[in-house]
């Protein structure tokens, strides 16, 4: 049985084990007010009894009347009526109003145990058909994805062949670098989709210095940055993780920085006890811009998929900050 199974079932189990608990003290008290109300009425039948045979009535294996009273026992008083002042006293056999609700209670467990049973294979049939059903989508979704990049990713790769035969052809190559710029730019967007649904088996962790790879990432970015003041200063810093997955991680978020960005990118690195923590900050240029994209959400992804954790903040500046444990 799969972990998630064995997770529902021991919730769907918790809970209709504290509901079943609750009813069940609800239900004692009620019928125990039944019971005392049950044995009072009975008492009162062997009171009646007595009184008609004569006072030579003496009750049966649970009752027992009399005119003098039992200590130690549960004894109801009525009235004699041959005596003013006397009474007849029908006393009640020790623990029978408890091994009435014993009884009941012997019987009421032992339906709710098979109900609870049947309820639970019930529920593990249906939620293990429905994981199956979600992980068959899930399967079928990265398959399609997976097809439609490497399609594209064929497309990209014609592209720049066309591209690099133009720019040997033509004098004036400044729109043609523009549209190359823009084609590894989608080409990179398109690698984080392909990158991201990769399983855990296939992502190769080592150290990796994260300085240097900053550096790497904005020196792709010089054009863009020409009008624009980037603050980083370089610490030598490693990171546990896979190559390909930092590289989309810190590419996107950088890239993202400098396209919001009205002039000044700031990135800095903190080394703490328990881990490394990466902060990117623009001056915001274009305060309309709140999703950054859906490369945002996937780049979170990658950095969960790495026990870490990232956060941003769209106020004045645009802020990321990402957190991996060592």
């Amino acid at each position: 049985m799969k972990l998630e199974n064995l997770k529902f079932l021991f919730y769907f189990a918790l809970t209709i084990t504290v509901a079943l608990a609750i009813l069940n003290i609800l239900l004692f008290y009620k019928l125990k007010g039944f019971v005392e109300l049950s044995i009072y009425q009975q008492a009162y039948t062997h009171y009646m009894a007595y009184l008609l045979s004569e006072r030579t009535y003496r009750g049966d294996e649970n009752f027992w009347v009399g005119e003098k009273y039992k200590e130690k026992t549960l004894s109801y008083a009525f009235k004699d009526p041959a005596n003013p002042d006397g009474y007849i006293y029908v006393s009640v056999k020790p623990n029978y109003a408890m091994s009435i609700i014993e009884d009941f209670f012997k019987s009421l467990l032992l339906i709710e145990f098979g109900v609870v049973f049947f309820f639970l294979l019930v529920f593990e049939l249906i939620i293990s058909k429905t994981l199956d059903k979600l992980k068959e989508q899930e399967e079928w979704t990265k398959s399609l994805v997976a097809s439609v990049a490497h399609k594209f990713g064929n497309f990209l790769s014609i592209q720049k062949v066309n591209l690099a035969v133009l720019k040997t052809k033509l004098k004036d190559q400044s729109a043609l670098n523009r549209l190359e710029k823009s084609i590894l730019k989608v080409e990179k967007d398109m690698n984080l989709i392909i990158h991201l649904l990769r399983e855990e088996k296939h992502i190769k962790r080592e150290w990796i210095r994260i300085d240097k790879l900053i550096l790497e990432i904005l020196r792709d970015f010089q054009e863009d940055l020409q009008e624009k003041k980037v603050i980083f200063k370089p610490t030598e810093t490693y990171v546990y993780a896979d190559q390909v997955d930092m590289m989309d991680i810190l590419y996107n978020i950088i890239s993202n920085a400098i396209r919001y960005s009205k002039s000044i990118i700031h990135i800095k690195i903190y080394r703490t006890q328990k881990g490394i923590c990466l902060v990117f900050r623009n001056d915001m240029g274009d305060p309309q811009a709140h999703g950054l994209g859906v490369g945002t959400k996937l780049v979170e992804s990658v950095v969960k998929r790495h026990g870490g954790k990232m956060h941003i903040r769209i106020k004045k500046s645009y802020t990321v900050v990402i957190y991996f444990l060592k």
